[in-house]
């Protein structure tokens, strides 16, 4: 009895629908309360597993009296059901390998994080994805006027763990005094000046797989988009300016 529940099992029953199909297999013609004392589970739950049976297409039944008789169909009907679902499954083939093919395409993820705590999560993440170089560009502004204390902290540990760095800052007054002034955190790292003499909050982070557009205003805020295209596309980009830029 085992192995016939097992490998109803494997047909696609659950345990106790495989009891249940095997008593009715066995009592024929037969009452739920029959069938409940054959297979020993609760008559209520008989009933429930032989509605599911009979849609199933292996039970059916015939009114008696005023009373329910539950009869299995042939056994052979197992091999028919197969069938239909091998039949159905060549069907959708076709569709479910070219679904495989694209699984590498996914949809971008975005997530937006904002204030000081938003900001310091998405520069911890930087250090948390494995990346050996991250790149930036943009702003004239600074991620020190907003949190210097934690910036420092963080250049500190990027140099302890090997990640370099690579800025394109806008050739502004600003950004040349900050890159004396904070000159220390540019260790492992090198930066240019881009032919862009314009004052601008905004940055763009690129390392990983992800995007980052950052605001260092006085309620900064980030969006994060984490897709391999677009981060492919921002490199190259990046790698464009890189070489009109000035050391």
């Amino acid at each position: 009895m085992e192995n016939l529940i097992e490998n109803l099992q494997k047909f696609g029953l659950s345990e106790k629908e495989a009891k249940v199909y095997l008593a009715c297999l066995e009592l024929d013609d037969s009452l739920a309360s029959e069938i409940s004392l054959k297979s020993n589970l609760p008559r209520t739950l008989v009933y429930d597993i032989l509605e599911r049976l009979i849609i199933f297409g292996i039970v059916s039944y015939a009114v008696k009296n005023n009373r329910k008789y539950f009869r299995t169909a042939s056994p052979k009907e197992l091999t028919r059901i197969l069938k239909e679902k091998e039949e159905a499954i060549s069907v959708i083939l076709p569709s479910l390998e070219k679904l495989q093919k694209n699984k590498g395409t996914k949809r971008p993820k975005v997530e937006v994080y904002e204030g000081i705590e938003g900001m310091k999560t998405v520069m911890n993440d930087i250090l948390r994805s494995n990346t050996r170089e991250f790149l930036a560009y943009g702003s004239s502004r600074s991620s020190f006027e907003i949190i210097p204390a934690f910036m420092i902290d963080w250049h500190k540990r990027r140099i302890k763990e090997k990640i370099f760095f690579r800025v394109l800052y806008n050739n502004t007054k600003e950004s040349r005094e900050k890159v004396k002034i904070y000159s220390q955190t540019l260790n492992y790292a090198e930066y240019r000046l881009m032919p862009v003499e314009l004052e601008s909050p905004t940055a763009v982070l690129i390392y990983s797989n992800k995007v980052v557009f950052t605001s260092w205003t006085k309620e900064p805020f980030a969006v994060m988009i984490e897709n391999e295209e677009m981060n492919i596309n921002q490199r190259k980009y990046f790698e464009e300016l890189w070489k009109i830029a000035k050391k």
